[in-house]
């Protein structure tokens, strides 16, 4: 067994490894979201992928402390974590009440870093949040910035004080030695907007989110849909929020015209909150479209892959071209034939024009989404091809195992001389032989 102590950080007594121990070069690493946004322990994708990278980060051996301005359901995490809340008055409005919690994490993160002694600093990108900017000048730490949107001109419909936002968005960028984005088109328009100079930088790289692909899998027993009267209809699903941005609309113009053909195939829509799914569903009442589209609300992380088992292909019917889908990942790692939407993003992922990890449709045509849906379904093996497809690339670029090695060595090139590669055998998602090149 691995030395451990124990080390108290404010109320928590942490087991972590004594510097130097067993012989290994791993590291302590303070992981900091000040997003008023994301609760780490909740069913958001943004949640997933904060919790999720500080369970790989564990689980490769490092000792990990999340900070964060919500934590949510803390069953969901199983990393050592500290709440520093923002101010609760919505009369502040968003802009006062990030500054606040700006405020706040620079005493707690100022705490936290004389206790903890962290190596190193991993913090997703949250409007206002520059106090772990300052606190790694300060104590001389290695940071590296993680940006999953422009949340300026994301947030700008309820920001008072946009241009500002604007403007420290633009400075923090420009003062990071090392960024993570999540997509290329993201990576040229942080570049564009705020006048960003890779050479001045340690790294600037593209690593979309993951997924760990033991968990999602397609030996997973699908869960059991009898109950939901589908009979043997043919299940086109969705995963995730029901933001407009996600093309939510599409869904009912798709069932629409499933209903005119008489196709035996229904929309699974999983994912969205309770009173938003209640509203979606009258829309469906009201349009007779019950039995070709069925939002079925949100369910724990932990059942999305028995969801995913048993449908017949996925869909992504939209998102923002600067995003990363996590569901597309999800699917993949499922192996799911995918139906997505001709869009930056969603074509990043998708992969070689000659052999893309799915099929892709005019964005914004139901007409042409059902098209690819009918053909799918009509074909068996082009499905089953998709799938594998989707899942060799999956284990190519956007297992944890990549992700970790991406960070390692952008912590390398900052000098750290213990951020070493994950290496081939442990850890999740890294007991997986990639093979290069098209399943065709």
């Amino acid at each position: 067994m691995p030395l451990r102590a124990t080390l108290r950080v404010g109320s928590l007594a942490l087991d972590v490894a004594p510097r130097g121990a067993n012989g290994g070069p791993k590291m302590r690493i303070l992981y900091i979201c000040g997003d008023m946004g994301i609760e780490a322990g909740g069913r958001k994708g943004a949640a997933t992928h904060v919790r999720e990278t500080c369970h790989a980060l564990q689980a490769f051996g490092h000792d990990v402390l999340l900070v964060a301005a919500s934590l949510g359901d803390r069953s969901e995490l199983n990393v050592p974590a500290i709440e520093v809340a923002p101010s609760r008055s919505k009369m502040l409005g968003a802009d006062l009440r990030y500054l606040l919690l700006n405020s706040r994490m620079k005493r707690e993160l100022a705490r936290v870093i004389t206790e903890f002694k962290p190596d190193v600093v991993y913090e997703r990108y949250s409007l206002y949040q520059t106090a772990g900017a300052k606190l790694c000048r300060k104590f001389s730490l290695p940071r590296i910035l993680e940006v999953n949107t422009l949340l300026a001109h994301e947030q700008r419909h309820r920001l008072r004080l946009t241009p500002l936002a604007r403007l420290i968005e633009g400075r923090l960028w420009r003062g990071e030695k090392a960024i993570i984005c999540v997509s290329t088109t993201l990576k040229g328009l942080m570049t564009e907007s705020a006048g960003l100079d890779e050479s001045k930088m340690a790294g600037f790289i593209v690593s979309p989110v993951a997924i760990n692909p033991d968990v999602f899998h397609p030996s997973v027993k699908p869960v059991d849909l009898s109950a939901l009267g589908f009979g043997d209809r043919k299940i086109a699903g969705y995963m995730g929020t029901m933001t407009a941005w996600h093309g939510v609309d599409l869904f009912f113009k798709a069932a629409e015209i499933l209903k005119r053909g008489n196709h035996s195939v229904i929309i699974f829509a999983v994912g969205g909150e309770p009173e938003k799914v209640e509203k979606l569903r009258a829309r469906t009442r009201e349009l007779g479209i019950e039995k070709y589209l069925h939002f079925h609300g949100s369910i724990p992380h932990s059942e999305v892959p028995s969801h995913l088992a048993a449908m017949d292909l996925c869909l992504i019917a939209d998102t923002q071209d600067w995003s990363s889908p996590t569901k597309f990942f999800e699917f993949a790692g499922m192996e799911k034939p995918v139906v997505g939407a001709r869009c930056p993003a969603i074509v990043e992922v998708f992969g070689e024009p000659d052999h893309p990890a799915g099929l892709l449709f005019d964005r914004g045509n139901a007409e042409d989404m059902v098209r690819c849906i009918l053909e799918i379904i009509a074909n068996s093996e082009l499905g089953r091809s998709l799938g594998r497809r989707a899942r060799r690339r999956l284990l190519n670029h956007y297992s944890w195992r990549c992700n970790i090695r991406r960070i390692m060595e952008l912590y390398r090139k900052m000098g750290v001389a213990a951020a070493v590669d994950p290496g081939p055998e442990t850890g999740p998602g890294l007991n997986h032989t990639p093979a290069e090149g098209p399943l065709q």
